[in-house]
This record gives C-alpha cells, sequence and structure tokens, in this order.
C-alpha cells in the first residue's frame, strides 16, 4: 500500500500539459505482494453510460452550488513506466480480487486493506494496459474494464465503507487516462470512455454522493471534483473534442 498510494496522489492531484506520474515503486521486486502472477493469463486472490444535454454538461439537480469551467487547463494522464504483470496484495478478511489479461504487456495490481472488499481487472486486445487500484476499509466493491490496442491507464482509489465504482475503457490507437478517488462511505461512482485520447480526473469527497459520466468519440477531458455528503449526480456526458471542468459544493 505505501507504494501504491504516491502513484494515485500524483494522478488525483497533476493537471498540467504533461504532468510526471510516479509509478508504483516496485521495479520488479516482489517481495510485499500476495500473489505473483506474471507468467499466467489469469490471476486471483482469495480472501454505464451517463445522460447529458448535449452540451458538454448534464442537469443540475437540488440545492449544490456547481461550478463549470469549459476552457480548463489541459492535462494528460500517462503510463509511468513499463511494467508489467499481475499483482495482488490483501489484508484482512472475506476480500477477493480477480486480474484477468490478456497481453504479455499489460500491467495491473491491486491493494486491499480492511474486510470484505472486492476488485476485478480485466485487461483485453493487445494495448499495453496499465492499472492500479487501491480499496481501504471494509465491503467496497471495484470493476474496472481496459481494452483496445491503444495504452489504457487507470488510476483508483476508494476509502471508506460501502463504496462501489464501475469504470470502462475502451480505447482505439491512442492512449487514453482515467484517475478516480472515492473519501467516504457510501458512494458510487460509474464511467465510461470510448475512443482515443480521453483524459478523466474524478474526485469525490464526503459521503452518499454519485458521479456518472461518460466520454465518446476521443479527444475529451474531464476534471469533475465533489465536495460534501449527499450530492446529486450532475450525469455529464461528453461526446467529442470536450473540455470540462466541474466543481461541485454544498
Amino acid at each position: 500500500m505505501r507504494r501504491l498510494i504516491p502513484a494515485l496522489a500524483a494522478a488525483l492531484l497533476a493537471v498540467s500539459s504533461a504532468p510526471a506520474f510516479a509509478g508504483d515503486g516496485n521495479d520488479n521486486d516482489n517481495s510485499d505482494i500476495g500473489h505473483d502472477c506474471t507468467d499466467g493469463k489469469k490471476c486471483q486472490g482469495n480472501g454505464h453510460t451517463s445522460h447529458g444535454n448535449g452540451n458538454g454538461y448534464g442537469h443540475q439537480h437540488g440545492g449544490e452550488d456547481v461550478d463549470y469551467d469549459h476552457n480548463p487547463d489541459p492535462f494528460t494522464i500517462a503510463r509511468p513506466g513499463n511494467d508489467r504483470g499481475a499483482f495482488i496484495n490483501q489484508v484482512g478478511e472475506q476480500d477477493v480480487a480477480t486480474i484477468t489479461q490478456s497481453a504479455s504487456s499489460q500491467y495491473a495490481r491491486v491493494d486491499q486493506t480492511g474486510d470484505g472488499n472486492a476488485a476485478e481487472i480485466a485487461q483485453s486486445g493487445s494495448g499495453a494496459h496499465y492499472a492500479l487500484a487501491a480499496q481501504t476499509g471494509h465491503n467496497n466493491a471495484l470493476e474496472l474494464d481496459q481494452s483496445g490496442v491503444g495504452v489504457q491507464v487507470a488510476f483508483v482509489q476508494q476509502s471508506g465503507h460501502f463504496n462501489e465504482m464501475a469504470l470502462l475503457q475502451q480505447g482505439g490507437a491512442a492512449s487514453s487516462g482515467v484517475a478516480a478517488a472515492q473519501l467516504g462511505n457510501g458512494n458510487s461512482m460509474a464511467l465510461a470512455q470510448s475512443g482515443d485520447n480521453n483524459q478523466a480526473l474524478l474526485v469525490q469527497n464526503g459521503s452518499g454522493n454519485s458521479m456518472t459520466a461518460s466520454q465518446t468519440n476521443g479527444n475529451n477531458q474531464l476534471s469533475w471534483t465533489q465536495n460534501g455528503d449527499n450530492l446529486s449526480n450532475l450525469a455529464i456526458s461528453q461526446t467529442g473534442g470536450q473540455a470540462l471542468q466541474v466543481t461541485q459544493s454544498r
């Protein structure tokens, strides 16, 4: 976990034209991981498309204060290095993690601390996909599906209890990325990306919040930050060449 969190933090905080992302620091040192599945196709531990208004953002619901920036600074979520393989580290009871890969160039790591957590990562296609996933707390659930010939990059984290996250990345030849974090309890997040060069940086704070977003046709970017509890789902949809930064607070 100590090695994973710096990479997640870098991905979630960096917003620039060419940010530097630290790797997870393993450098092929597997001394602290639960299962090393680099030679196999599958590693298993034991233990939605949104609806916007067509203009790049969805509708506001409730009494939140929503800030829209339609010309935000560009950012890129890049693959940090050339690591490959599948790794699972779990500390707790009744945790379950599964990693499925279709190419030897792909990399995925799951770190879970707490009880009753579940994580499933599927990497398909020939792309050198990269995924770092961390869950801390109990009864959190994560699903990540990456596919395509281009590199799909994901840094995801959930801290708290009873959080749910489902992320889909379907790409073409160019790389896409997503960094997503949920801090608190009872939050849900769903993101679907298809096409080339889509970036997403979603951070959610508080408890009882929901985020749904989709990006299609490529060359989109989205950074959506929420603060507070029980905030409405803005259901943001972008359909090509769109840039948007949203901050919602209460």
